[in-house]
């Protein structure tokens, strides 16, 4: 229910990937909340983020560079999905 420890779980699974974000104006993060949520599923996410396959298989490459995690262990997808799924809900709170 606090906020700050909240962020702290987010920083902890996503920082690296924030950061790269926030520098380069890019959107792995986004890119990895919509993985996440459609299974693992290449083509669902590329319609999800209007972008192509080929897109998508990219960024899942630096995601995995960038964030040093491996994306095919069950335990680290359960993490990283609670992660981002944390991430939407402080965006909308600091929007709010």
């Amino acid at each position: 229910a606090d906020p700050a420890t909240v962020g702290a779980f987010v920083r902890t699974w996503l920082g690296p990937l924030i950061d790269y974000d926030d520098q380069r104006g890019a959107d792995l993060v986004q890119t990895l909340a919509k993985y996440l949520d459609s299974g693992g599923n290449y083509d669902t996410t590329a319609a999800a983020l209007a972008l192509g396959r080929s897109t998508v298989r990219y960024r899942l490459g630096r995601i995995r560079q960038i964030s040093g995690r491996d994306l095919s262990d069950p335990d680290t997808r359960f993490q990283l999905q609670l992660a981002t799924r944390a991430w939407v809900s402080l965006q909308a709170l600091s929007l709010g």
